[in-house]
């Protein structure tokens, strides 16, 4: 969230904000926000007076008492400005919570010279195209890979199963990105699935994104990203020694309207997670070189990809900055594999998240990225490493992850 004395001394620059973002029915709130704050101003030099009053007539009492005067009239006058406090410090209370629960609807600003279209920044390998090509749902067929019927029959529409070699492959992928990101520096990190509301208040998304997630009957939400995990594990603590980067695999899930057969868009999938807690200072330069390091993953795996900014109007409402990287697949197109976003001190503020410098305390800043979309690296290897004999191989990167160098057909002994 915003610093709320930010908003009312930035009202012009929210407004900008909200317009670049596409947001345009929020720009109303910021005058009304501005509002409630003047009114809040004004109530709470009402409040300070009565109380200095207070504290005035008490001392007028004490001094009555012991002169032994009358002071019936002081302690009706000293009753009645109570009450009027009561009532005042509850209106305030009110007040407070309609100014913060608005304040809750602002996005994070966003970095400077964003593109107005999303914009290609690097690009590696040929994006290939074969007319023998198979896409990965033929491919998972043909080599009884994925079940996508047998998971519809448990679970329903946009659900997959995976089988055999292609379930290896999964868990190859798991281990293969996890090593990569332990490689880099990331500290691994086993996470909760079920998640309270206040872990998803504090990432950014709750309230805006209640509607794409799973909640059970008793007030858990199913974890959408390893993301909200990853920074709650330091919520009100007080860090000294950054960055930390840390890396998380848990199976996601989210409600994902347009979910059907298939792995492209589904309701639990599975991803590697990068995040780091930076001082500001470093936030660019720490972007950057977590771009590097799941970007490194495809490299390896030599998959062709590019590199994406996104304009203001396709963030996240708690990035300030995002770049995506997309994977060719012959058959399937441009995959986005992963995204890596600067989110400022926008969740620190929230979860309450600092570091010490010079015995100062300020707030974080928080990055995430994925490391990646194992869905997707599935997809792509299936469609890019398929071979014109008719198997598939497995990346020479991956090999000794899976156990075995090519998927092809079993030959049925007789």
């Amino acid at each position: 969230m915003l610093d709320l004395n930010f908003i009312e001394e930035k009202p012009e620059l929210i407004k900008k904000t909200l317009k670049k973002r596409g947001m345009l029915e929020l720009i109303n709130e910021v005058s009304v926000f501005l509002g409630l704050r003047k009114d809040w101003k004004k109530t709470k030099k009402e409040l300070d007076d009565l109380r200095h009053k207070r504290n005035i007539i008490s001392l007028e009492i004490n001094k009555a008492v012991k002169e032994k005067k009358d002071i019936k009239k002081k302690k009706q006058e000293a009753k009645k400005i109570a009450q009027k406090i009561t009532r005042i410090e509850t209106k305030i209370k009110e007040m407070e919570k309609k100014t913060y629960k608005i304040s809750l609807k602002f996005p994070n600003l966003i970095a400077p010279k964003l593109p107005k279209k999303e914009k290609i920044i690097f690009s590696q390998g040929k994006a290939k195209k074969e007319k023998w090509h198979k896409d990965y749902i033929q491919l998972g067929k043909k080599f009884d890979l994925i079940d996508f019927e047998a998971a519809i029959k448990m679970s329903g529409e946009g659900f997959y199963t995976l089988k055999g070699e292609g379930a290896i492959l999964e868990r190859a992928l798991i281990n293969f990105c996890l090593e990569i990101a332990k490689k880099n520096g990331y500290k691994e990190i086993c996470l909760p699935v079920l998640l309270n509301e206040s872990a998803l208040f504090n990432s950014g998304h709750l309230p805006k994104f209640k509607e794409g997630m799973y909640i059970t009957k008793d007030n858990f939400y199913l974890s959408p990203t390893e993301e909200v995990g990853l920074l709650n594990l330091y919520t009100k603590k007080t860090l000294t020694k950054l960055p930390i980067n840390l890396t998380s695999y848990t199976p996601s899930f989210r409600t994902e309207k347009g979910a059907t057969k298939g792995m492209i868009r589904a309701h639990q999938f599975d991803e590697v997670e990068l995040f780091k807690f930076v001082e500001p200072k470093n936030s660019n330069k720490e972007l950057q070189k977590m771009i590097k390091d799941a970007s490194q993953i495809l490299k390896l795996l030599k998959l062709p990809f590019k590199i994406k900014l996104l304009p203001a109007k396709d963030l996240s409402m708690q990035n300030s900055i995002t770049y995506d990287i997309e994977v060719f697949s012959p058959k399937s197109g441009w995959l986005e594999i992963s995204s890596c976003s600067n989110c400022l001190d926008y969740q620190a503020r929230r979860a309450k998240i600092y570091y010490s410098e010079k015995g100062k305390r300020n707030f974080v800043h928080t990055l995430n990225g994925t490391g990646l979309g194992l869905n997707r690296v599935f997809i792509a290897i299936l469609e890019n490493y398929q071979q014109k004999d008719g198997s598939i191989k497995i990346p020479n990167a991956l090999q000794k992850y899976c156990g075995f160098k090519q998927i092809k057909l079993k030959t049925k002994k007789s």
